[in-house]
């Protein structure tokens, strides 16, 4: 099952759009509470409303309700973002393939930075989990031990950025980067697995051991 999240943060139209369609599969779309607006800018139909209700007004929550969204509110005093209870109930309807959009972005950097680490779920261990942002995505490899690969299509140029969680990463192989590792290790915090760039349309990462957050990003977004 195929689910598309929309958070309140900032959201490219078209990237939103291309997520929810190019299937024959039908799309389930989430909205992270004001994420619904974002998901009704871009066309697209809001089937669940999930969150405290504090970014959506009692108007927009009627017409809302009015196109068929089902809009759940939650009490504000939460253990969980609102992101994060859609991406649990994504996992409750069987989802094997969810994008999240609007995760990054907004007045308050903290949220994206949960945002973020919510790709290190237990739950999410195996499931096809990306977030997906103007330049490109955000995906976890690997669940911390064992063995794990990710393949990835890009262009030549793109940047590929490798940052692993804590402890670190190990065992580290490469294929199609300009700067190539081979069973080396990555250890959290110093910033050696920036970018990165594809030499061909294809490349690969393997770690041994470890989880790293692989960043992928168009070069026409540039490098800071």
């Amino acid at each position: 099952m195929r689910v598309v999240i929309v958070a309140d943060g900032d959201v490219d139209v078209a990237t939103l759009c291309r997520a929810a369609a190019g299937s024959d599969e039908r799309v389930h779309v989430l909205a992270a509470d004001g994420g619904a607006l974002k998901a009704e800018a871009a066309g697209l139909h809001v089937d669940l409303v999930l969150g405290d209700g504090d970014s959506l007004d009692r108007e927009d929550e009627r017409r809302l309700r009015a196109a068929g969204s089902d809009v759940r509110t939650v009490a504000p005093e939460k253990e969980m973002s609102d992101t994060e209870l859609c991406l649990r109930e994504a996992l409750a309807m069987g989802a094997t393939s969810i994008r999240i959009h609007g995760a990054l972005g907004g007045p308050r950097p903290e949220h994206s930075l949960a945002n973020v680490a919510l790709l290190a779920l237990p739950e999410l261990a195996g499931l096809d989990v990306t977030i997906e942002h103007r330049a490109g995505t955000i995906r976890l490899c690997g669940a911390g031990t064992g063995p794990a690969r990710i393949d990835l299509a890009g262009q030549p140029g793109d940047f590929l950025s490798l940052l692993p969680l804590a402890p670190g990463a190990q065992g580290i192989t490469t294929h199609g980067l300009r700067y190539p590792l081979t069973e080396e290790d990555l250890a959290h915090g110093p910033s050696r697995g920036l970018s990165n760039e594809f030499l061909t349309r294809q490349a690969s990462v393997t770690v041994r051991q470890g989880r790293l957050l692989v960043t992928q990003s168009r070069r026409a977004a540039g490098r800071t």
